[in-house]
């Protein structure tokens, strides 16, 4: 059994997902105590714990501890078994992560597979949905990854209920060292509820900078929410809006943190892609603009579960 202690690191919910995720990949059984150790709400929260159920429930194995604020689990992985799923969160927690958790289980199955994953698509310290759907998908399909995902609902904090649905096919992921890519610049603003002059106010900031492919869209959820999401090829960001924090200071955090992003892929899509490059067969490669305390303690999960090095150096990453 590998142990891994949860407040290595970030000591984060990633050391959670990640040693999930590769336990059920592996087969190899995992213990993982002091489980979010240094958070001001430590042990598994409702996101965590639809993640770990979830691929409980996708390996037919046995899960001890996966219980609210449990600061210790036990994993024994069965058989992957790949079909139809829906799992709820029931808060706004990130539907993005419990999906990132998923995808690499259900690659390893025998039969193409659907998840319908409700709770929050937009909000704050995770991927929102449009860069799910732009940056990260098209960025693990380099690798041969076959998903397709679409939004059904939005879902903001604080009563969540958003709905994404994702299709996953059987593949056999290849490494990835080419990133050529376009640098046409795209920007999704989304408002739930909420006056449209606040989009307008966010897309003046990027039509400044000479910015043209802009979409608004309005949508209606169980909470009023705002979302800008820009994205560049392999490289994205994005922020939710927040009660009290102006537009336009919305919209400029998004494309100061773009603008930022020279290399490869952008700093948080390195760390999601890790994951992906050491279960690939042949070498991965790409550089990014900064090696995040999350990426390292991503990498050192991983390789506890699979023999292999990844050389991290001058913001480039080499597995």
């Amino acid at each position: 059994m590998i142990e891994i202690d949860g407040s290595f690191g970030e000591s984060g919910g990633q050391i959670i997902r990640t040693s999930m995720t590769l336990s059920a990949i592996t087969k190899k059984p995992v213990r993982i105590f002091n489980i979010r150790a240094g958070r001001s709400n430590p042990g598994l929260q409702m996101q965590h714990l639809t993640a770990v159920r979830a691929v409980r429930n996708i390996c037919r194995g046995s899960l001890e501890g996966a219980e609210l604020e449990s600061r210790e689990l036990i994993f024994h992985p069965g058989e992957i078994v790949g079909g139809r799923y829906e799992f709820d969160i029931g808060t706004a927690g990130s539907v993005t992560l419990v999906a990132q958790t998923l995808i690499p289980i259900l690659l390893n199955t025998s039969k193409e597979s659907e998840m319908k994953i409700i709770g929050g698509t937009h909000v704050l310290k995770s991927p929102g949905y449009d860069y799910f759907e732009k940056v990260f998908v098209p960025a693990i399909a380099k690798f041969g990854a076959i998903v397709e995902t679409k939004m059904l609902k939005p879902g903001y904090f604080p009563k969540g209920g958003g709905i994404i649905d994702v299709k996953v096919a059987p593949t056999k992921l290849h490494g990835c060292s080419s990133w050529q890519q376009s640098n046409e610049t795209f920007v999704m603003l989304r408002l739930s509820d909420l006056p449209l002059p606040i989009a307008i106010r966010e897309k003046k900031i990027f039509v400044q900078n000479e910015i043209e492919k802009i979409f608004i869209r309005q949508d209606q959820a169980y909470s009023p929410g705002n979302a800008v999401t820009a994205w560049r090829g392999y490289r994205g960001a994005y922020v939710a809006g927040e009660r009290g924090k102006r537009a336009e200071v919305v919209a400029q955090e998004v494309l100061d943190m773009l603008n930022s992003e020279k290399d490869d892929v952008d700093l948080h899509l390195a760390d999601q892609l890790l994951i992906y490059a050491a279960l690939a067969e042949g070498q991965t490669a790409y550089k990014t603009s900064k090696i995040s305390d999350h990426l390292r303690t991503n990498a050192a999960i991983i390789t506890k579960f699979i023999e292999r090095e990844i050389k991290i150096k001058d913001n480039e990453i080499i597995c």
